[in-house]
């Protein structure tokens, strides 16, 4: 006996046409609306296979925390072994300086040839070649070493501007301080006319429990707040404001652009803060983490063109972990 198919009402038609679609398309949905639509579907679903998932999403709360106390002590272990690599760091700094001229020894990697005359070069990267075409012979040790690492990271040299770079040049070293669950990035300057301070400082705080709030983002320690330090700028040096005159006896200081604005963070709540300020503290904790983790160790790699830095997938990746847009504040980080 032949059976003839049920014919699917039009309205049945247009559902199973709308899932299809759905469905289909939600490997190409943004961040924000795959998590909206998985959501929604979820509300729909039977009460006994939402509390299974209930059961499920506690047990990865669980993992979460077992996962937490492995990172806590992979920190413990870092800060272990960044002892062990002072004594790099401080010959690296003293063949920077010219204190130290190291014997010459022959590549331990093999050379990549690569015709550099091709390669477009804008603004900043004339600038460096123009420091360095004063350099012979009689140089000592490697001068503006690290203005030139600061500059030619994608992500930091958005917040240098060219009013920064004659401080900067006065830079003798960059060093990381590990402390219980917290890092200090500081910056050794020598003498210069600008400011007083010998060292600036940026301490990072990092989680020791999860955000219960939200908890599923989770995927390390996140730095929950970052404290800067007090610049004392020589007179009339302040490189973070200038003053405007609008009068004879009317006159006004206003903010600038400055990296210098790095070392003072918004000192606000999380409660207190707009989303404006999460946003610009959001990019302030990636950098720290980037110099802790890479910048600093790999220093070298960046002076000689070898580290190789997707700061713009970095970004839109920690976005959508996020999950929130930012909105051209990149900037904003170093204006108050």
């Amino acid at each position: 006996m032949e059976v003839t198919p049920c014919k699917k009402s039009n309205d049945e038609r247009i559902d199973k046409e709308e899932e299809d679609y759905k469905m289909g398309t939600l490997a190409y949905f943004r961040a924000n609306e795959r998590r909206r639509f998985l959501h929604g579907m979820v509300k729909f679903l039977p009460k006994s296979l939402q509390s299974r998932l209930t059961v499920l999403k506690n047990m990865q709360i669980d993992y979460f925390d077992i996962e937490r106390q492995l990172y806590e002590e992979m920190f413990y272990i870092e800060r272990k072994y960044h002892e062990k690599l002072v004594s790099l760091y401080n010959k690296r700094k003293d063949i920077i300086s010219g204190k130290l001229e190291p014997d010459n020894e022959l590549p331990k990697w093999k050379e990549f040839k690569e015709n550099s005359s091709e390669m477009p070069l804008n603004y900043d990267y004339c600038n460096i070649l123009k420091i360095y075409k004063s350099v012979n012979e009689e140089t000592k040790g490697v001068p503006n070493f690290w203005l030139t690492v600061l500059k030619t990271s994608e992500r930091i040299s958005d917040i240098i501007y060219e009013l920064d770079e004659p401080l900067l040049s006065k830079l003798t070293d960059i060093t990381i301080d590990y402390n219980d669950l917290s890092y200090t990035i500081e910056f050794h300057f020598d003498e210069n006319e600008y400011i007083h301070n010998k060292l600036l400082t940026k301490q990072y705080f990092l989680s020791k429990s999860l955000d219960m709030e939200y908890p599923f983002n989770y995927d390390g320690p996140n730095v929950i707040k970052c404290v800067g330090c007090e610049i004392e700028w020589k007179d009339g040096k302040n490189l973070t404001v200038k003053k405007i005159k609008y009068s004879e006896e009317e006159d006004d200081v206003v903010p600038v652009a400055s990296f210098f604005h790095f070392f003072n963070p918004p000192k606000l709540s999380k409660e207190d803060m707009d989303v404006e300020t999460q946003e610009i503290l959001f990019i302030d904790f990636e950098i720290g983490q980037f110099m802790r983790d890479e910048l600093i160790p790999r220093a070298i790699l960046f002076f000689t063109g070898d580290y190789f830095e997707d700061s713009e997938h970095f970004i839109e990746e920690k976005i959508a972990k996020n999950g929130y847009e930012l909105s051209g504040n990149f900037k904003k980080l170093h204006i108050k």
